[in-house]
Parts: C-alpha cells; sequence; structure tokens
C-alpha cells in the first residue's frame, strides 16, 4: 500500500473517530446527561458510576465512527493486516475522551474516590475495546448496521429522558445509559424499565438486521449473529462501569439488564434466520419485445406400445384382449385348491408318422482321378535312413518282449 493510500486512510480514521467522541461528549455536556462538575455523597455514588458507563460507551462509538468512515478508502483486496492498523487509528483517535472527561472530573467530589484516575481509566478501556469495534465496522456489513441501528435507539431514549426537563423550571434528571429516565413515570415503572429497555431494544434491533441480512441472502451463520455487534458496546460499558453498590440497586438494575442485551440480539437475528417464509409468487414474465423467442423442442414421436395402448383404447369393450387390458379370466387357468393333486392328462396315441416321399437324387458323373507324376528318386547322401516301423510291427516286437520278461521269472 503507498505511503499517501496509508496516510490517508489512517487520518480519516483519527480524525473522524475524535471528531465522534468529542461531538458526543459535548452533546451529553450540554443536555446534562453527564454532569462532572458536582459533589456525591456515598448515598449517590451510583450517579457517579452511570456517568461511567456513558464515558466507555463514547469512547467506543467514536472508534466505530472512526472506523466506518476509514472503510471508503480502505484499498481493494486489503487483508485483516490492513483493517487491523486502521481499527487501531480509530481506538486512538476515541482515546480523546479520555482528557476531554479528566480536565472538568478535577471538579468532582465523590467520597471515597478518585474521580479523575477513575474516569480516565473508564475511557481507556472503551477507547481499546473500541479496537474490536471497530474492526468488525470495517469487515463486516451486518456489524455497521448492528451498531448504527443500537446507537440511534439508545440516543432516542435519552433525548425523551431529558426533554422534559429541558423545560424552564424544571431540574435535569439522573440519566442512565440504555434506560428511560423520564420524569412523567413513576419510581416503580421506572424501575421495570431500567429492566427491559435495552434488552427489548436489541431484541427489536436483531430482529430487523437479521431480516436485512436475510432479504440480502447472507449466510445463515451471518444472520444469525448479526444481532451481536451493538448491544455487545452497551454490555461491555456496563461491565466497565460496574454494577454500583446502593442499596435500592438504582445502578445494578440496568447492569444486569446490559448483561441480557447481547443475548437478546443474537436471539433476535436467529428469530430472522429460522422463521420461514411463504415463498413469494412471482408472474410469468412477459417476453421482451427485442429479444427473440427461445427453442422450443421438438415432440418425440409416440413408441410402438403407445401407440398400442392409445389403438386398444379405442376399441370396444367386447373386442378388448387380455393382452390389451391385462386382466385374465380364471375360467382358462386350472383350479387349484392347495389338496388335491394335479391329475397329469392321459397319453395320447402317437400321431403316425409320414414318411416324406424319396426324391430320386441325381448321381455326378465320375471324374477318373489323377495320378501324380512320379519323380525320380535320388540316391541318399551320407548316413542310410532307417525305415519306419509299422505300427503292427512295433506291438509285435513289445509283445516278444513281454514274453522273454515272463520267461525270466519261470526259469
Amino acid at each position: 500500500m503507498a505511503f499517501r493510500t496509508s496516510a490517508k486512510l489512517l487520518g480519516v480514521a483519527l480524525g473522524v473517530a475524535a471528531l465522534g467522541g468529542a461531538s458526543q461528549l459535548g452533546l451529553a455536556y450540554g443536555l446534562g446527561i453527564v454532569v462532572l462538575t458536582r459533589a456525591l455523597t456515598i448515598t449517590m455514588r451510583d450517579h457517579w458510576t452511570a456517568q461511567l458507563a456513558w464515558v466507555a460507551w463514547f469512547a467506543m462509538t467514536a472508534a466505530v465512527v472512526g472506523g466506518m468512515a476509514a472503510r471508503r478508502h480502505l484499498p481493494k483486496g486489503s487483508g485483516a493486516g490492513t483493517r487491523l492498523v486502521t481499527a487501531v487509528a480509530a481506538a486512538a483517535g476515541a482515546a480523546v475522551v479520555v482528557p476531554l472527561t479528566m480536565q472538568p472530573a478535577r471538579s468532582t467530589h465523590v467520597d471515597g474516590v478518585q474521580p479523575v484516575l477513575v474516569i480516565g481509566i473508564c475511557a481507556a478501556l472503551g477507547a481499546s475495546a473500541g479496537i474490536f469495534a471497530a474492526y468488525a465496522a470495517l469487515s463486516r456489513q451486518v456489524a455497521r448496521w448492528s451498531f448504527g441501528a443500537v446507537s440511534i435507539a439508545a440516543w432516542v431514549v435519552a433525548l425523551i429522558s431529558v426533554a422534559p426537563g429541558l423545560a424552564p423550571g424544571k431540574t435535569l434528571p439522573a440519566v442512565r445509559l440504555g434506560v428511560l429516565d423520564a420524569d412523567f413515570l413513576s419510581a416503580d415503572a421506572t424501575k421495570r424499565t431500567a429492566l427491559l429497555t435495552m434488552p427489548v431494544l436489541a431484541l427489536i434491533a436483531g430482529i430487523a438486521v437479521g431480516w436485512s441480512a436475510r432479504r440480502r441472502g447472507l449466510s445463515t451463520l451471518t444472520i444469525a449473529l448479526a444481532g451481536l455487534a451493538g448491544p455487545a458496546l452497551l454490555t461491555v460499558a456496563y461491565l466497565i462501569a460496574g454494577p454500583g453498590s446502593a442499596d435500592d440497586q438504582w445502578q445494578a438494575v440496568p447492569y444486569w439488564a446490559a448483561m441480557t442485551a447481547a443475548g437478546a440480539g443474537v436471539l433476535g437475528s436467529v428469530l430472522a434466520a429460522v422463521l420461514r417464509r411463504s415463498p413469494a409468487v412471482h408472474p410469468p414474465a412477459a417476453p421482451s419485445p427485442g429479444r427473440p423467442a427461445l427453442p422450443k423442442r421438438d415432440a418425440k414421436p409416440d413408441s410402438a406400445i403407445a401407440r398400442a395402448a392409445a389403438t386398444a383404447a379405442q376399441r370396444p369393450e367386447e373386442q378388448l384382449r387380455p393382452s390389451d387390458t391385462g386382466v385374465f379370466s380364471m375360467k382358462d387357468l386350472p383350479s387349484f385348491d392347495g389338496f388335491t393333486p394335479v391329475q397329469s392328462p392321459p397319453p395320447q396315441p402317437p400321431a403316425p408318422q409320414q414318411i416324406p416321399p424319396q426324391i430320386p437324387q441325381q448321381v455326378p458323373p465320375q471324374i477318373p482321378p489323377q495320378v501324380p507324376p512320379q519323380v525320380p528318386q535320388q540316391p541318399a547322401r551320407g548316413r542310410a535312413r532307417r525305415p519306419r516301423q509299422q505300427p503292427n510291427q512295433q506291438q509285435q516286437q513289445s509283445d516278444s518282449v513281454a514274453d522273454w520278461v515272463s520267461g525270466l521269472g519261470n526259469g
């Protein structure tokens, strides 16, 4: 990869992530979602924990935004190494949240806590987790859909919660990440919504993202895991912040709800993957006027069996043969009850043999035998050959030898 291309890629990831983190912090400061300039007693420590969850989530989402922006500048055929380096650059840009939260935390007083150190560690952990989130955004389209859906839903819930407090004479409520903390809800209703808001949002987002992935024709495994990425950021943010320690479980309830958010998102995408759809009925397409008609196959001639069957079907019923219908009458078959022996038919006298008339044969004319000419014998050269004995002579010799051998025994 050329230096200019790599510099542009890393610069976009770093710059957009830093801009995303600063923008979210500025909006949260302006709406009163994150307030770091106040003194909290030990009974209000869970409010401080809720602020830490927001800070960690801002750092992770900033890294995701940087990865999404840098994806447009990825060279074709880039491997996992290029995406990993780009994700690290996005996480470095998201680390701008660390100084932007440590500086106002110097004015915060929390009993038993060092605010500057704690919030700096939480922001750094969120930026570090943003490496994996940015890598997922660079690699998978379904992950980008899930990040976008859950992030928008979390911001909508936060805006609904703070909207009544923006009126004149109203105080801004303490807003928790992924919880509907509106003033128009009672304390019991707020506690119930704290337990159900994040799982319900994750389930709906998982179904929507999984359904979109299914319509794109992606693999079943990709569809089933499509709802994991976005809710996982909520789970990690609450893991970094902790469950709180108040007796009223003000922070513990959304903490355990966030632990189930990732599972609810996967459940929604799995439902989208396994639920059946009715097969779509497409009307037959009209032939295009500019294209020639497709060639048609010639009709195959009927076989001899098919022609015979068609001919038999046209005959009247009284002319049908057993070979035409395949039904044979039992009267043509001998009776058999399983006990009476089968009697063989009586023998019939042999039919008289008819002697065919003899046709006189014509004797062919006799041809006198041809005697081969005699070749004069030449005198034998060298050793004279012994005349070959006839079979009778050989038999006489063998008999004489046998008599001689039998005489040896008598003597």
